[in-house]
């Protein structure tokens, strides 16, 4: 993914978070409107900064923004009264500048450029520290894992010209998964992709954020070239959180041919029961996934 894709995808999540803020605003307002009283200050403010804006160049104008103010002082005195934060009346932006739109004066906001430096140091100055084929001891590894290593990395080699575009990888602890998810995640830097590489646990979190308006990575991983999920099982099951994202980003990865690899200690028929039967077949579905079973011993206990 270039740098003009990037901007594209950022400019997409800045505008959830505009949206986001303005219903907050609107919620709000409409909670205080169940009050007669501020229903009919607000109702008369909104009326006459509408006539105010419609006759700036017009002679009634004066008087209008004079009733404007009056209006929005009448409603800061209530507002008082009752001890309501008066800045809650606008959206809460999180960029002053340009008001979540990623663009100040027709050029990019500092803001936007902060979050592009961000996502592509995320996903591209870490490559030293990922394994790579090539550190791998075959000595260590069974006839089975040998194989398996040759198809990930065939699968590496040969992509974008790939059919296969969910790849499981499954094995005890210490079989190697992680290592794998490593060195794919090299090669697949070293082709200039967008790579993100999130454990389950860290994935579930930032789907719980997303679900509840706090964070807006849950795009960009949607959006990523390549994603790589490790450790899939050991994050906790949040009711209409885990299963629900889940499978939508799989799914929606699968219909526009963007690859996802999974690590798990989980075999198929577990993650039908952990999961659901949804998330089961689209992992399941052998025109488009390759399962493999890593068969060596824990390395780490030597």
């Amino acid at each position: 993914m270039d740098r003009q894709k990037m901007i594209s995808n950022l400019k997409q999540n800045f505008m959830l978070k505009r949206i986001h803020a303005q219903q907050e605003c609107e919620d709000f307002i409409n909670s205080l409107k169940s009050n007669p009283e501020f229903d009919k200050l607000y109702s008369e403010y909104t009326k006459k900064q509408i006539e105010y804006t419609r006759s700036q160049f017009e002679e009634e104008s004066l008087s209008l923004k004079h009733d404007v103010q009056d209006l929005k002082d009448k409603i800061n005195a209530y507002l008082k009264a009752h001890d309501i934060d008066a800045s809650r009346l606008s959206p809460k932006y999180d960029c002053p500048l340009c008001n979540d739109t990623g663009v100040v004066g027709g050029r990019i906001c500092k803001c936007l450029l902060n979050e592009l430096n961000k996502t592509i140091s995320i996903n591209s100055s870490s490559q030293s520290e990922f394994k790579n084929f090539s550190s791998s001891d075959d000595s260590s590894l069974t006839a089975n894992d040998k194989k398996a290593y040759e198809v990930i990395k065939s699968w590496c080699d040969k992509f974008p010209d790939i059919t296969k575009i969910n790849i499981n990888i499954m094995g005890g602890a210490g079989s190697g998964k992680t290592f794998l998810l490593e060195c794919v995640a090299n090669e697949m830097l070293n082709k200039n992709l967008v790579v993100v590489y999130k454990t389950a646990f860290e994935l579930n979190e930032l789907a719980r954020l997303y679900h509840i308006g706090k964070s807006y990575e849950f795009g960009d991983i949607l959006n990523a070239d390549i994603l790589l999920i490790d450790d899939l099982g050991t994050e906790p099951v949040l009711k209409n959180i885990t299963n629900e994202y889940l499978y939508n980003l799989i799914n929606t990865r699968q219909i526009h041919k963007k690859p996802t690899f999974i690590s798990t200690n989980l075999s198929l028929d577990n993650i039908l029961s952990r999961y659901d039967e949804r998330i089961f077949s689209r992992l399941a579905n052998k025109s488009l996934a390759i399962t493999i079973n890593l068969t060596s011993a824990d390395k780490r206990i030597r």
